[in-house]
């Protein structure tokens, strides 16, 4: 089996793997994004239960794939790096390359997965293109000295062969790998905080999360939302109007946490105080059933 073969194989196993210790990162960024919006869902039924697992694999999904692009760009930096090092020793130092020796392959699929990365940074509002940069450089360096303990590639001029030979015998164990696995991968999340806006895509991907829209509730609960978002603005503004006699709706609505549990939690965003450039948001809890419905405005007209 050719070295390009191995690494096909060693990108095929680090994919499943990302993927598998991805979901657990999922359920660990779950609970902390329900810590972020002080809100834990209660009297959850089967259905429930089942849309959040489904979440969670999107998350999972989703920050794997975004793993997996950010592996394959950093496969063109590190060859570029090797070049260099193999030029200032004058001497093939580093052989091996993460996608194969082929140069063609690593710039193609290198240049695709950077632009993907750059696309995905760009367009999300939630992602700075910055934090995603650092991320990327601090998991090229970790990749680096990781391929370079593996294989044994040391740069002391001084080191002879005995020692050369003693660290041959040092293989990397499975933990060691597992270890290496989930730095790797919580580097997004830790410096990239990339975590948080993908599962919010992920919660929007499921209905669980959804800006800008319209809910009608329950009329019974509209004095009580009317006075709490009247003392929030400072002001007597009528907010809610009502259909008939039985429902009435609110518009502009950020829904945090809807379709699991008993509970629906909602946030109305209020105008930025020019003054001081705060944005405000009054936050509210309803029951599950006071929801009577939630409409969202399409625009086909972009697509």
């Amino acid at each position: 089996m050719s070295y390009t073969d191995d690494a096909i194989q060693y990108s095929k196993d680090m994919f499943k793997l990302i993927s598998t210790v991805g979901s657990f990162a999922g359920f660990i960024v779950v609970f902390f994004y329900c810590l972020d919006i002080n809100f834990f869902p209660v009297g959850i039924t089967t259905g429930g239960a089942l849309l959040f697992i489904w979440a969670v694999i999107s998350f999972s999904l989703i920050y794997t794939v975004f793993i997996f692009l950010i592996y394959i760009a950093n496969s063109v930096y590190f060859y570029l790096i090797a070049k260099i090092i193999n030029k200032l020793y004058k001497e093939q130092k580093i052989t091996k390359f993460p996608l194969g020796n082929d140069r063609l392959l690593i710039f193609t699929f290198g240049s695709i997965a950077q632009f993907f990365i750059v696309i995905i940074s760009c367009s999300s509002k939630a992602l700075s293109i910055l934090s995603v940069f650092s991320s990327q450089i601090f998991m090229l360096i970790l990749y680096f000295i990781k391929y370079c303990y593996d294989n044994n590639i040391v740069f002391n001029a001084k080191e002879n062969k005995e020692t050369v030979q003693s660290k041959e015998d040092n293989k990397p164990s499975y933990r060691y790998n597992i270890l290496y696995i989930m730095v790797y991968i919580s580097i997004p999340l830790i410096i990239g905080q990339v975590g948080g806006s993908f599962i919010k895509i992920a919660f929007t991907l499921s209905g669980i999360r959804q800006n800008n829209v319209v809910i009608y509730f329950d009329k019974s609960y509209q004095n009580i939302l009317e006075a709490r978002i009247n003392k929030f603005n400072n002001s007597e503004k009528e907010n809610i109007e009502c259909l008939g006699k039985d429902i009435c709706y609110i518009e502009n609505v950020n829904i945090l946490f809807t379709y699991i549990g008993s509970k629906v939690l909602f946030e109305i965003p209020i105008e930025s105080d020019k003054k001081n450039g705060i944005s405000k948001a009054l936050k509210l809890e309803l029951p599950a059933s006071a929801i009577k419905g939630i409409e969202r405005e399409i625009d086909y007209s972009n697509k």
